[in-house]
């Protein structure tokens, strides 16, 4: 997380600092005037305060606690990116590897089969031309005496 998303999510730290101050000052003022004067109104807003310090301390720590989640789960999501990443790409050089020479060895076996025969037909063909010229080339000859 960059330090501009956190200074971002922090930026109300002054508002805060003041809201705090005015709820602190609001209760040590009620209180000091119920410890003197026992009045209901003040109690009643003495209470007020109390319970709205006390929602504004569990807003905060909802904050506080949706920003460290998000933080941890992050950091999983790249741990575990990374991991994956890893293993992954363990995987596929291995089935790279054995794929590619599987489909070298048909390759070049049906390129070798092919050449061969060629070569085989070729030399056939060509045996085959000799062996008849030199028949028909002996022919000749006993014929000619």
């Amino acid at each position: 997380m960059s330090s501009s998303a956190l200074t971002g999510r922090f930026q109300g730290r002054g508002t805060q600092f003041h809201i705090e101050l005015l709820y602190g000052a609001l209760f040590i003022g009620g209180f000091a005037y119920l410890v003197f004067r026992v009045d209901p109104r003040v109690a009643a807003f003495e209470g007020g305060l109390v319970v709205g310090y006390l929602l504004r301390v569990w807003e905060k720590m909802s904050i506080y606690e949706r920003i460290i989640q998000e933080t941890v789960s992050e950091a999983a999501e790249t741990q575990v990116e990374e991991e994956v990443g890893e293993q992954v790409e363990e995987r596929v050089d291995e089935q790279v590897e054995e794929r590619v020479e599987e489909r070298v060895d048909t390759r070049i076996e049906s390129q070798v089969r092919e050449e061969v025969e060629e070569r085989v037909d070729e030399q056939v063909e060509e045996k085959v031309e000799q062996q008849v010229d030199e028949h028909i080339d002996t022919g000749e000859e006993s014929e000619a005496t």
